[in-house]
């Protein structure tokens, strides 16, 4: 293996962390929530209430702060580019699913959702570079 190939491997490796990060933590908090509050949807999985979708909201995007920051920490270089690169494949995820999803939830959960992602994962970088001495580059 040659020197170049570590920085390729570790990128994959930080950028995977962060997608699975947010993946595994959203279907488990989805199945918690569930199990919790099992009034919260119906049998067809609409939500009985906008509280619901505000939590649903609230952990959805603490996640994509989680993998941001995963992610930032694994990468060697260019944590920002590493996170954006993770925020865009969930957020391309999500997209699917809020297309498919768009007639179970309103507008403004599936819009807020696509519109938070990104910039949230940004500041989860953002904490995780903070204590690395160097400012890091884009």
């Amino acid at each position: 293996m040659s020197s170049g190939e570590v920085p390729i491997v570790r990128s994959i490796v930080a950028v995977g962390a962060g997608f699975f990060t947010v993946m595994v933590l959203s279907a488990a908090a989805d199945v918690a929530f569930t199990g919790m509050s099992p009034n919260a949807f119906d049998e067809n999985g609409h939500a009985r209430a906008d509280s619901s979708l505000f939590i649903k909201l609230a952990y959805e995007m603490l996640f994509a702060f989680l993998a941001g920051y995963v992610t930032a920490r694994i990468a060697v270089r260019r944590p920002y580019f590493h996170a954006a690169v993770m925020g865009g494949l969930v957020l391309a995820g999500r997209a699917l699913i809020a297309f498919a999803a768009w007639d179970v939830t309103p507008p403004w959960f599936n819009i807020g959702i696509l519109m938070l992602i990104l910039p949230v994962a940004l500041l989860g970088a953002k904490l995780g570079t903070w204590n690395r001495g160097s400012p890091s580059s884009l």
